[in-house]
C-alpha cells in the first residue's frame, strides 16, 4: 500500500504510476547510510556527487549543473526551496535511522502535488513516535573521514508519544578536488528532530514535527580572485502541525500547516584589480557588457546606442584617472549569504462514496521569500494558491480509473493545471497492466524571474575614493516574463505480484517530452534565461525483488534511457543510457547476515564517467543480558573508479573531476536498542 502517487491509499495494482519503496530494512542490510545514496536503488535515478556535500540528483538526468524538476517530502513537507529551485540533499533535516521507508514515484506527478514534482517525487515517511523504543544509540566510523553518532528517545506521557533523535555527521568528501587543487569538500552537520503524536479524541489527532539542521560545508572554490574558501554554513529549521479527523469510517479531513526557515551564511576574502570596482563601470556593464569588458581590454568599444557611448567615455575617464593603480588588487570580504522563508497550509478532504468511488480534494496557499544582497539585490515575495484532486473509480471490479487534476495560480508566473489520466486492468489477481498520461510542469523560481545579482566587497584594502564597501563591475537581471516548464508524459507499466513467494515486478515503457525549458546554464558573467529549451526521454525500466525464503531476499533493477532531441547540451550533462542495481541478502544463523550490491550507471553525459560499485555488508545482531539488541555490521565497498568527471566546461576550468585516492572504502557501524 502506498500513498504518494495520488494521496489516496492504493495498493501498488491500483496506482496510476511506477513506484519503488525502499524499506529501513533494506537501508540496514545493505548498509546505506545517506538518503542519496539510498536512491541509487531507484532505476532511472542519476545520483552525481560533484563534492563532499554537493549531490546533483534527477529522475532521469537533464542538466548536472542544477537539478530542478524532482521534489522531495519528509512526512508530506516539501523540503523543496522554491527560491532558487533546488533541494539541499546533504542536509535534509531527517537522520537516518528515522527512515521507515521512502516512496518514490517515477513519473511525473504534478497531478497530485503541483509544479516542481515535474519528473518525479520522493516522500521519505518517518518512524512514527510509538513505534520507536525507549532509547536508541548508533556510531559509525569509516573512509574518506566519515563519522557519524545517533541517539533517539521515545517516551509516552499521558496519551502523547514522542519521538526525540540528535544526530551529529562528518564526511571528508573526496581526496582531491579539481576545483579546489586539494582536499577541501568536507561537511559537518548537527540534526535535531521532535515528532510528537497527540490523541484529541476518539476520532482525531495531532502530529507535530520540529526539526534543525546546521553546520559547516567546506566549497571547493567559486571565486578566481579567491583568498579563502566560501565555506557555507547552513541552518535549516523547520516545523509542522498536521491535523486528522476522522468524520466517518469512510470520511476523512486532514488540515497541514508547516513553516520552514533555510539560512546560509557565506563569506570569504579575495582580491580583484582595483579597475573592476569603480561604480562607471558597473553602470555600463548594467548598460551593454560587451562595451565594459572592451574598455576593461583597453579597446574603444563601437556600434552601441548613445548612452551606451557617453557611459564608456566616462568609465575610460575613471580608468585614465586611477592610472597604474588600476591594476592593483583590491582586496576584501565577499559574501552571498541568503534567507529562504516559507509557509504552507493545506486541507484535504477523502471519502470513499462506495465500492466504485473514492476521491481526494483539497486547496491550500503558500508564501515563499527571500532575502540575498548578492541574488536578489534586497528581498523578494510570492505566493501561491492551488487546488488539487484526484478520484479513483471502478466501472467493473478489475478495472481502476484514475483522473486527478493540479490547479495552481502563482504571482510570479500565472497559472498552470496539471492532469492526469490513467487505468489499471487486472488480469488476474497477481498481474495487472496499467496506462497512464500525465502533463505537469515547473514554475520559474524567483531568482530565475527577479534576480538582481551583484557582489559588494566589504572592508576593501585599499578603499576606493574613500569608501571601503565597493561593488564588482558585474551584474546580471532577470528579464522575467518566464513562464513554467512543461512535460507531456506517456507511460505503460505492468506489474507482477506473487505475495506467497514475496515476488514484485514492475515494468514500464515511458515517452516523456519536455517543453518550454529554462536550460541556460545561470551565471553572472551571462544571465539569460529563456523557454527555448526542449529534450524528449523515452526508454524502459524494470525493477525486481523476490523473498525466496524467510532468510533470503535478492532485488534487480535496470533503465535504459534515450536522451535525445534537445535543443541545448547543458540537457544531456546528466544522463545515463544504461543503469541499474541489483542486490542479495541472507542470514545464516546466530544472528549473522551477508548483503552483496552491485550498483552501476553508464554516463554517457556531456563530461560525465561512468559510476560503478560493490557492496559487502557482514551483520551480526545479538542481544544482551539486559534485552538491549545490539547490531553491528562492516561494510567494504570498491569504486570501479576513483575519479568521477561530471561536467565539460568549454572554459577555462575543462572537464571538472573529483577523486578518491583509493577504490576501497570501509564503514562500520553499532546499533543500540534499549
Amino acid at each position: 500500500m502506498v500513498l504518494t502517487p495520488t494521496r489516496l491509499r492504493q495498493s501498488l495494482q491500483d496506482v496510476p504510476a511506477a513506484v519503488t519503496i525502499i524499506t529501513a530494512d533494506m537501508l540496514k542490510r545493505f548498509g546505506i547510510r545517506t538518503i542519496p545514496e539510498a536512491l541509487r536503488l531507484v532505476p532511472g535515478m542519476e545520483i552525481t556527487r560533484a563534492s563532499g556535500p554537493d549531490y546533483r540528483i534527477n529522475y532521469h538526468g537533464g542538466s548536472v549543473l542544477v537539478p530542478r524538476r524532482m521534489n522531495v517530502l519528509i512526512d508530506g513537507v516539501s523540503a523543496y526551496q522554491p527560491l532558487f529551485a533546488r533541494v539541499d540533499w546533504s542536509s535534509l533535516p531527517i537522520a537516518i535511522d528515522d527512515v521507515e521507508r521512502i516512496e518514490i514515484t517515477r513519473g511525473s506527478n504534478s497531478a497530485a502535488y503541483g509544479p516542481n514534482s515535474m519528473l518525479a517525487i520522493v516522500n521519505i515517511i518517518s518512524r512514527h513516535p510509538r513505534d520507536v523504543g525507549r532509547a536508541f544509540a548508533a556510531i559509525e566510523k569509516g573512509s574518506n573521514g566519515v563519522a557519524a553518532a545517533t541517539v533517539r528517545l521515545g517516551a509516552a506521557i499521558g496519551d502523547a508519544d514522542l519521538r526525540l533523535t540528535i544526530s551529529r555527521e562528518v564526511d571528508g568528501g573526496y581526496d582531491s578536488q579539481q576545483r579546489a587543487g586539494a582536499d577541501h569538500d568536507s561537511q559537518r552537520l548537527t540534526r535535531a528532530n521532535l515528532r510528537v503524536a497527540l490523541p484529541l479524541g476518539p476520532a482525531s489527532t495531532a502530529d507535530i514535527n520540529i526539526g534543525h539542521v546546521e553546520g559547516v560545508r567546506e566549497v571547493p572554490g567559486v571565486d578566481s580572485g579567491g583568498v579563502t574558501y566560501p565555506d557555507a554554513l547552513p541552518q535549516d529549521t523547520y516545523a509542522s502541525l498536521t491535523l486528522t479527523h476522522n468524520v466517518a469510517a469512510t470520511h476523512q479531513l486532514q488540515v497541514r500547516a508547516y513553516s520552514w526557515v533555510d539560512r546560509i551564511q557565506q563569506s570569504w576574502s579575495t582580491c580583484y584589480p582595483t579597475a573592476f570596482f569603480l561604480p562607471e563601470l558597473f553602470n555600463l556593464y548594467r548598460a551593454n557588457p560587451r562595451y565594459a569588458n572592451e574598455v576593461l581590454a583597453g579597446r574603444a568599444p563601437t556600434g552601441g546606442s548613445v548612452q551606451d557611448d557617453a557611459l564608456a567615455a566616462t568609465a575610460i575617464a575613471a580608468l585614465r584617472a586611477l592610472g597604474t593603480a588600476a591594476r592593483t588588487p583590491t582586496c576584501g570580504t565577499a559574501d552571498q549569504s541568503l534567507v529562504q522563508r516559507r509557509w504552507d497550509v493545506e486541507i484535504q478532504d477523502t471519502q470513499v462514496l462506495s465500492e466504485q468511488f473514492r476521491f481526494v480534494v483539497g486547496a491550500g496557499v503558500r508564501q515563499h521569500s527571500g532575502s540575498s544582497a548578492t541574488y536578489l539585490g534586497t528581498a523578494a515575495r510570492n505566493t501561491i494558491w492551488r487546488a488539487f484532486g484526484n478520484l479513483e473509480y471502478r466501472p467493473i471490479p478489475d478495472l481502476a480509473l484514475n483522473l486527478g487534476g493540479y490547479g495552481e495560480r502563482d504571482e510570479l508566473s500565472g497559472s498552470t493545471f496539471s492532469p492526469r489520466l490513467a487505468a489499471n486492468y487486472r488480469l488476474t489477481d497477481q498481474q495487472t497492466v496499467r496506462f497512464a498520461w500525465t502533463r505537469g510542469n515547473r514554475t520559474p523560481d524567483v531568482q530565475e524571474q527577479r534576480a538582481d545579482w551583484s557582489y559588494t566587497l566589504y572592508d576593501a584594502n585599499p578603499a576606493l575614493r574613500g569608501s571601503s564597501t565597493i561593488r564588482l563591475y558585474q551584474s546580471a537581471q532577470s528579464p522575467g516574463g518566464l513562464t513554467a516548464e512543461r512535460i507531456r508524459s506517456v507511460e505503460f507499466g505492468y506489474l507482477l505480484n506473487v505475495p506467497s513467494y514475496g515476488l514484485l515486478l514492475d515494468a514500464k515503457a515511458f515517452d516523456d517530452r519536455l517543453t518550454n525549458l529554462i536550460s541556460e546554464k545561470l551565471q553572472l558573467s551571462s544571465f539569460a534565461p529563456t523557454n527555448s529549451g526542449a529534450v524528449r526521454l523515452t526508454g524502459v525500466e524494470v525493477q525486481a525483488s523476490a523473498a525466496l525464503a524467510s532468510n533470503w531476499s535478492v532485488f534487480a533493477n535496470y533503465a535504459y534511457l534515450q536522451n535525445h532531441d534537445a535543443t541545448n547540451a547543458l540537457e544531456t550533462t546528466q544522463y545515463s543510457r544504461h543503469s541499474g542495481s541489483v542486490g542479495v541478502w541472507t542470514s545464516f544463523g546466530a544472528g549473522w547476515s551477508i548483503s552483496a550490491a552491485y550498483f552501476g550507471a553508464s554516463g554517457n553525459g556531456l563530461g560525465q564517467t561512468a559510476y560503478g560499485r560493490t557492496d559487502i555488508t557482514l551483520g551480526k545482531s545479538l542481544r544482551t543480558v539486559g534485552q538491549q539488541h545490539v547490531e553491528a555490521s562492516l561494510t567494504a565497498r570498491r569504486l570501479d573508479n576513483p575519479e568521477q568527471t561530471y561536467f565539460r566546461d568549454f572554459g577555462a576550468n575543462g572537464t571538472l573531476k573529483a577523486t578518491y585516492s583509493s577504490r576501497l572504502q570501509l564503514l562500520g557501524q553499532i546499533r543500540v536498542n534499549f
